[in-house]
């Protein structure tokens, strides 16, 4: 059996390690026994040609999403609806002709210069080095002259084409026309590898009104085609030498050159903007090998890649350049590259995906960030990019040391402004910013925690529910001779299991896989659903078999009877102190054995068992269950009422 690792069969999938990842919680490939990074490679290709036949939906629209030919136009950050039309037209003409992109943009950016009254150039001449000379600024020209070199050659067909696309713009009134045109006309999957999407125009101008006017030098270490910069030379950085940019998309930063010296016109100078990387490149990339101007920028303002990929050669540099970056999340080394360039003071705005705020993979950057920058304001800004469905903040630092009195002002449209203290963040398993929770809230959290508790942490067995591999082959809706029930997660209730309305034969040899038997046969233990936002667990003494959406708990608490952790697990008070703390889709082992579990007396743990008993029978106890854990724990009617607030807002 020819074995892989998880980098090649997420290149064999065409999917990112992530979702490899993913896929294997979820059961739809399993590494082999005893190697939790390793698989069959018959095995991912079988799941590849269960993908390309549309026998799985959901993967194939997550696998198609990387290496997907289409494209868009990206109506977010475009406010001229003609323009919009003649976007549209041009696209068309691209998509349904073969010429290059090189070529195309060349022709359309040549056609932007004559109608921004650069330059005066025909349609019959845009490839001949004359025409470069008709342009007005040497500079430009030069640009124009270093571009043409650069061109892959065309055919007769190509070059009709090209006129084509000439004629037809018409409209360059956009600060970013070419740059627009680019982002219509590149693959969506190219975007997603280098984790790009551009920036919707209103994200940026509201940086600048908060920090623009600076003095010193800006830079975007991943400026794109450059619509940052082009925001900083309409905010206050007057002087174009003082504006500096990076990219390792080459095309991106020919536009992001000519957008440049367009935004300043009647100026002859050379912008400072490079194809190069910014997270590894440093004497040769000009400004970021000065020692005059290292360190020495005073705004530095982002939508850094999300999600990028690296060779593994350029991630043993990253780790090595980096050291307190252990994730390979590309915006984390971004923001590490960014507290290095920022001048003392200096202020850093990112666009980042809302997870950066909680998942335990960026606990990393976070830490890191809290040890050497103050948290201005963050930022939720919801879901402003198209055919991007995450969250997305805006995150802004200031370069100090820091300080236990700061305080960070969390921002949301339409809601009161909130402020909490930095030194909550860093005092967080993880790092954790916990955004949603008020000063009032982290109060009682910190009263729970601060109580006599245990925590599951070493103290319970685990295990995930069966993969089969295939259900539709070792599943049946009636229990046929030799089967038994088998709960997926939509059967787990509170406190108790609905009748099961799937059947299996337990034969673990045929299973992708599962766990030791003995767990799904212990005496007694708690099932859980995997995938929710709230606690749901449920009972069972029957040694019942789960799929891989129901987990496993078995708590081991000395003196602790199950029943009355699985009062507490369903609690409101819980509920509420895992909503808070993690905020996420998914019941994670990790962040259950971080829960409190209160220390109680052997009269009240009398009294939850007996709860729960007729919990599981049915009978409406919750409340019961719910005013027994206030009490014995003192909390106030005021703690309560907050509590059960928060719950009914979730």
């Amino acid at each position: 059996m020819q074995l892989i690792n998880t980098r090649q069969a997420a290149g064999l999938l065409e999917v990112s390690e992530t979702t490899v990842r993913n896929w294997v919680k979820h059961g739809y490939v399993a590494p082999v026994a005893g190697n939790a990074s390793r698989f069959s490679t018959d095995d991912v290709k079988k799941l590849k040609q269960r993908i390309a036949a549309g026998e799985l939906k959901r993967l194939c629209r997550r696998a198609n999403k990387t290496k997907t030919s289409s494209s868009f136009i990206p109506e977010e950050y475009l406010d001229n609806q003609s323009f919009s039309a003649e976007l549209a037209t041009i696209r068309a003409i691209f998509l349904e002709n073969s010429v290059d992109i090189d070529n195309a943009l060349f022709a359309l950016t040549l056609k932007q210069l004559v109608l921004r009254g650069e330059a005066a150039i025909a349609g019959d001449s845009l490839f001949v080095a004359a025409s470069c000379r008709n342009i007005q600024r040497k500079t430009l020209a030069n640009e124009l002259t270093s571009w043409l070199s650069e061109l892959p050659p065309r055919t007769t067909a190509a070059q009709k084409v090209c006129k084509r696309l000439f004629n037809a713009l018409t409209d360059a009134s956009h600060a970013d026309t070419i740059g627009t045109v680019y982002q219509s006309l590149k693959l969506a999957g190219s975007k997603a590898t280098q984790g790009s999407f551009y920036t919707p125009a209103a994200i940026i101008d509201d940086i600048f009104k908060d920090h623009g006017g600076r003095q010193g030098y800006f830079i975007d270490p991943c400026c794109g085609t450059g619509q940052f910069l082009l925001c900083a030379a309409r905010n206050g950085f007057r002087d174009p030498n003082r504006l500096f940019g990076s990219d390792i998309d080459r095309l991106a930063v020919r536009i992001a050159r000519i957008n440049l010296l367009l935004a300043f016109p009647g100026s002859d100078f050379s912008p400072q903007i490079y194809h190069a990387d910014a997270l590894l490149q440093n004497a040769n990339l000009v400004p970021f090998g000065k020692s005059s101007l290292n360190s020495q920028f005073t705004l530095i303002a982002s939508n850094p890649p999300w999600g990028a990929s690296f060779a593994d050669s350029d991630l043993i540099q990253l780790h090595q350049r980096y050291p307190a970056i252990r994730s390979r999340e590309s915006f984390s080394f971004f923001l590490a590259r960014s507290l290095e360039l920022a001048a003392p003071g200096a202020v850093i705005s990112f666009i980042l995906p809302e997870s950066f705020l909680n998942i335990r993979l960026h606990s990393d950057i976070r830490h890191h960030l809290l040890a050497n920058a103050q948290v201005l304001t963050i930022h939720l800004l919801g879901r402003p990019f198209k055919n991007v469905f995450t969250p997305v903040i805006r995150l802004d630092l200031r370069k100090e040391k820091p300080d236990t009195d700061w305080s960070i002002s969390l921002k949301k449209r339409g809601c009161p402004d909130k402020t909490v203290v930095q030194a909550r963040f860093a005092a967080s398993s993880d790092s954790i910013f916990e955004t949603s929770t008020s000063d009032n809230e982290f109060r009682v959290i910190d009263k729970l925690y601060s109580l006599p508790h245990l925590t599951l942490r070493d103290n319970a067995d685990w295990a995930l529910g069966i993969v089969t591999g295939d259900n539709n082959r070792h599943l049946s809706a009636v229990a046929e001779p030799g089967m038994e029930p088998i709960y997926r997660g939509r059967d787990v209730l509170p406190f108790r299991l609905q009748p099961a309305t799937s059947f299996i034969r337990c034969n673990p040899v045929v299973f992708q896989q599962i766990a030791p038997v003995a767990k799904y046969r212990a005496p007694e233990k708690l099932i859980y659903r995997f995938i929710a936002n709230r606690l749901i667990f449920a009972y069972d003494d029957r040694q019942t078999l789960t799929l891989n959406s129901a987990n496993i708990l078995i708590p081991r608490l000395a003196g602790y009877p199950a029943k009355a952790v699985l009062c507490l697990l369903n609690s409101k008070l819980l509920q509420f102190i895992f909503a808070r703390k993690f905020n996420t889709h998914k019941v994670l082992r990790g962040d259950l054995e971080q829960l409190p579990i209160p220390v109680f007396t052997e009269k009240i743990l009398h009294e939850l068992v007996a709860l729960a008993d007729c919990a599981i029978r049915g009978q409406p106890v919750a409340e019961a269950i719910d005013a027994v854990i206030f009490e014995s724990l003192n909390f106030s009617k005021t703690e309560i009422d907050l509590i059960l607030s928060g719950i009914a807002l979730e």
